[in-house]
């Protein structure tokens, strides 16, 4: 009989506490479809540091700076704001599960563009057909 209790006392804890915030929601919160779109640029500029960081370098961009300038917040308010949202595990899966499916379009029609372009340089490349003499 203890043994059901304490199953239960727990169950009641476990429903109890996923309905409170773990973390307070700061004052100057960003809105989350904002916050959708911070973390879909910083997925753009990481990879471009990643894999071509000398053309960051080319063009002056600061990463950092450029999402405090496009999007008129502070480093502290983008902690916040993700602390904040990072706190709720079901907004945080929602919020990146819609930044995966913006990448996976990107990567899509970016292939789409490659693979047109790879048919038009080899159509330009075949030999052109003679015609047939009769």
């Amino acid at each position: 009989m203890d043994k059901k209790r304490y199953i239960i006392a727990l169950i009641v804890l476990c429903f109890i506490s996923c309905g409170t915030d773990v973390v307070e929601k700061p004052e100057n919160l960003i809105e989350k479809d904002v916050m959708i779109d911070i973390y879909y640029d910083i997925s753009i500029l990481n990879s471009l540091k990643s894999t071509g960081a000398d053309k960051l370098e080319n063009i002056d961009l600061e990463p950092s700076e450029f999402l405090f300038e496009k999007y008129g917040i502070d480093s502290t308010q983008l902690s916040k704001s993700s602390i904040y949202y990072t706190s709720n595990a079901n907004l945080q899966l929602e919020m990146f599960t819609r930044v995966e499916e913006r990448l996976q379009r990107l990567k899509d029609t970016v292939e789409a563009r490659r693979n047109k372009l790879e048919q038009l340089k080899m159509n330009k490349n075949k030999p052109a057909k003679k015609p047939a003499n009769k």
